[in-house]
């Protein structure tokens, strides 16, 4: 099981640190969005930092609860593909209004509501309390992508 974790920890910190890098993609491409974008990102490689972490208490044998485990390696995959795709699209053709969609749609995949719902577990272990304390508010990131679109009325 700690090798499976491993791989599954070592995706999704992966997966962190390409939507960060998506996210300072479009930082760059789209001036008037730059600070939505920024923090956005930050919050990503937090979420990679914070990953990472869980990574090191796992190897200190503490009880990881299970619903911190990630999904399987291939949904998180599937959302590193998507991304993938996302970034060579938004170079094609950088679009303001597809690039909060495209943001929008990658928040809602299974690996990033993964993390979400990892953030927010109801778990009372004090691995989750200090996740949850270290996180803080970097979460829900579709639901103000959506809030922003509607700001800037492009949903």
């Amino acid at each position: 099981m700690k090798e499976e974790f491993n791989t599954l920890i070592e995706k999704a910190i992966q997966l962190e640190l390409l939507v960060a890098e998506l996210y300072i993609k479009f930082h760059a491409l789209f001036p008037p969005d730059a600070g939505f974008w920024w923090t956005l990102a930050i919050e990503e490689k937090n979420h990679a930092s914070l990953l990472k972490t869980l990574q090191e208490l796992n190897e200190t044998h503490l009880e990881i609860p299970p619903e911190f485990y990630p999904e399987g390696s291939e949904v998180l995959e599937e959302s590193m593909q998507q991304i993938a795709e996302a970034i060579r699209v938004i170079e094609t053709n950088p679009d303001r209004k597809l690039a909060l969609q495209l943001a929008y749609d990658i928040e809602n995949s299974a690996g990033e509501l993964h993390y979400d719902s990892f953030a927010k577990t109801g778990s009372q272990s004090p691995v989750a309390k200090v996740f949850r304390t270290l996180n803080g508010s970097d979460i829900d990131h579709a639901r103000r992508i959506r809030e922003y679109m509607n700001r800037l009325s492009m949903s």
